[in-house]
């Protein structure tokens, strides 16, 4: 007898990493389990799309969206959310119509009532908690909180990117996980499958440069990043830093300084690019940068392995295990120690390619089928 599974997608491709993990778990869904029926629930464009091309019967009905006072009290009273969940939203009505066994949240930001049913979600961070003084997480604290919360008083298994991931879900929400409920499990993100087995998109770029693929977030730390090329520009004149991702609330910040310190010629912003174009990025680079100041870990050091291109990342939560051996590492408030990996990788030519060995061989821990074979271990305990 087949499981049912309905799928509740909500992400889009400008997204970055959050939409990149829930373009794998559905890849996983495809793949592994003939004896599962999915069902999908959507409102995007992309994911319509993707869903009439892989043949996933899509449900006409919306996930409940719900105030800020009203998921207090979903959190408060258990009873009422779950009669609110089973028989006042469509979306309760149809699981409990159609038999579902299980829902699948692919996104993080996703309010979990009582449904009485098992529920699994991804936690990919819990940054306004470690590092709330970024506004992107500041501002929205309390909606934070209350989603959080949600997932670990009314899911039934909780995905995380890593080990700390699965630590600091444990330790900030305790007063809500008790003894295996919900499960906890430690998935770590993969380097997605389309972005290495998509062919090159050639985009201009100058002959040598570094990249740094993310959306201009404050928390990104594009701005050290910007400051440690200024600091190298005396020293190699022909040193060139390109930006990609989508436009979010420090874009125009770093578009100032780079203005104000006269670094047009040595920085370009490129914006969203497409996935072919970002392949080409990664594949003729002389080092990924990621000065993220969030973790636990990130999908970019994956990718840039993966496809043969050394990386350097900040030395925060679990990047250094995330790339160990195969990237340098650096203080992301230090733009002196960010341009001193820069410097190391931009002259070694023997460093770069010690580092892309010592890459190729690090992404063996994180593939496409050790992804699928723990989640399918997840779903198996359905």
């Amino acid at each position: 007898m087949k499981r049912k599974i309905v799928v509740v997608l909500d992400t889009e491709p400008e997204w970055g990493g959050e939409h990149q993990y829930a373009l794998t778990l559905m890849e996983c869904m495809l793949k592994k389990d003939t004896n599962i029926e999915i069902a999908a629930v959507c409102s995007s464009r992309f994911w319509r799309k993707w869903c009439r091309e892989h043949k996933i019967k899509l449900w006409d009905i919306f996930w409940p969206s719900l105030t800020q006072k009203e998921q207090r009290l979903h959190i408060k009273y258990s009873f009422y959310s779950r009669m609110y969940a089973m028989y006042m939203t469509d979306f309760g009505r149809r699981i409990k119509k159609e038999k579902v066994d299980a829902v699948l949240c692919t996104a993080q930001a996703v309010f979990i009532p009582n449904f009485n049913i098992k529920v699994i979600v991804p936690v990919h961070d819990l940054m306004h908690r470690y590092e709330g003084r970024f506004p992107e997480v500041r501002e929205g604290y309390e909606d934070r909180e209350l989603v959080f919360s949600s997932k670990a008083k009314y899911s039934w298994c909780v995905l995380t990117d890593s080990k700390l991931g699965k630590q600091q879900f444990a330790e900030s929400y305790a007063k809500y996980v008790r003894k295996g409920k919900p499960h906890i499990v430690s998935l770590p993100f993969v380097a997605p499958e389309h972005i290495t087995t998509c062919g090159e998109e050639f985009i201009d770029t100058p002959e040598k440069y570094v990249f740094y693929p993310a959306q201009f977030w404050q928390h990104k730390n594009h701005i050290n990043l910007v400051k440690a090329i200024e600091i190298l520009v005396s020293e190699i004149a022909d040193i060139h830093l390109i930006l990609v991702g989508s436009e979010k609330n420090n874009l125009k910040n770093i578009q100032r300084y780079i203005m104000d310190s006269d670094l047009e010629d040595h920085i370009t912003i490129k914006g969203f690019v497409s996935d072919g174009s970002l392949v080409y990025l990664y594949k003729h680079a002389v080092g990924m940068i990621m000065p993220s100041y969030f973790g636990p870990t990130n999908i970019p050091p994956l990718e840039a392995m993966a496809l043969g291109c050394p990386v350097a990342v900040s030395n925060k939560y679990a990047m250094p295990e995330q790339v160990g051996d195969a990237g340098l590492l650096f203080d992301p408030g230090s733009p002196g120690e960010i341009a001193e990996c820069i410097r190391k990788l931009w002259l070694d030519e023997a460093l770069r390619q010690e580092m892309r060995s010592r890459g190729y061989r690090r992404i063996k821990k994180w593939t496409q089928d050790s992804f699928n074979r723990r989640f399918q271990t997840v779903l198996n305990k359905l």
